[in-house]
């Protein structure tokens, strides 16, 4: 996964209502340009930040990779010394409840611009007019995706969960992020969406029955992720909010537990079968569950359905 930095101050709004991004493959004269090959290095799952008028306004995440396209007809009289033929990538835009303005926190970003191409001024912050699309390092895409997070709402919080994911899970997490968009009042999407993420009534509910991690007895909250049993995508919307279907879990059992690396008995004894998920709580230092209880009918239907899926 990458992190790109579009300037399309001339085309922002076609290019964010169409879904995509598209640039020439050349210069008017010819020559190469590399913020228009970076197009072609983009992969699905990458991250894009829209930056238009100063400001980032959107955030995306490309779907699929570059496909030679016409110059969009909706461009109209924009970029009219363009060539005609150019890149198209497909991306997921999502519009921010408050835009990020980088000069703001250009303090935090000038250390991390890129040497060459960068998308803004490293001096003065303004948009560079020269580039189109900039790769950006971990750091600093990071940094914006921080700073993006704390205005950012329901649907930008899922995909900002699909950055902690990788390969199947990446695409699993942007075809439910589709559905919701399916969801037709807005308050019962509004919850879905936090109980994908593990957060609002979804939490709290699992909290009332699960209060610590059961494998590393952890008790601050703050610290522990609400985690589905069954997993999110195969549940009906009941399911998805039920707390006998999650459990609160240090982020590295976690990752186990919602990779089907390691699941519970009935009686709450902590079970794998893979040697590498053994490896990993032998380096952990965990030898089974430090909170060893039955779990209620409800929860153990749901477990029985995840120990169904044990990596073997």
């Amino acid at each position: 996964m990458a992190y790109w930095w579009v300037n399309h101050k001339q085309t922002y709004r076609q290019e964010t209502e169409g879904g995509y991004v598209w640039s020439p493959k050349a210069n008017a004269n010819g020559a190469r340009n590399v913020s228009y090959d970076n197009l072609t290095r983009c992969v699905r799952g990458d991250v894009l930040f829209s930056y238009a008028g100063g400001r980032i306004n959107q955030i995306g995440w490309v779907e699929a990779a570059a496909v030679t396209a016409p110059k969009p007809p909706e461009f109209g009289s924009a970029g009219d010394n363009w060539n005609q033929e150019g890149w198209l990538v497909r991306v997921n835009w999502q519009p921010l409840r408050q835009a990020l303005v980088p000069q703001t926190f250009f303090d935090l970003i000038q250390p991390l611009l890129p040497e060459r191409h960068s998308p803004i001024s490293t001096t003065s912050g303004r948009g560079n007019q020269g580039i189109y699309l900039a790769g950006l390092s971990d750091p600093l895409g990071l940094l914006l995706l921080q700073l993006i997070e704390e205005h950012a709402d329901p649907a930008v919080r899922v995909h900002l969960v699909v950055l902690a994911e990788e390969g199947e899970y990446t695409a699993a997490l942007l075809d439910d992020m589709q559905q919701l968009q399916q969801v037709p009042l807005s308050t019962e999407r509004d919850a879905l969406t936090r109980a994908r993420l593990g957060q609002g009534l979804f939490r709290q509910r699992v909290a009332e029955l699960e209060p610590i991690c059961r494998v590393t007895g952890l008790a601050r909250q703050e610290f522990l992720v609400a985690s589905h049993i069954k997993p999110w995508r195969a549940c009906d919307n009941r399911e998805r909010l039920s707390g006998c279907n999650g459990l609160l879990l240090s982020p590295h059992i976690d990752k186990l537990f919602a990779r089907h690396w390691i699941s519970f008995d009935a009686d709450g004894q902590l079970i794998w079968q893979h040697d590498a998920a053994g490896e990993a709580l032998h380096c952990w230092g965990i030898a089974g569950a430090n909170q060893v209880r039955p779990f209620n009918r409800e929860q153990e239907a749901f477990l029985a359905t995840h120990r169904q899926a044990l990596r073997r």
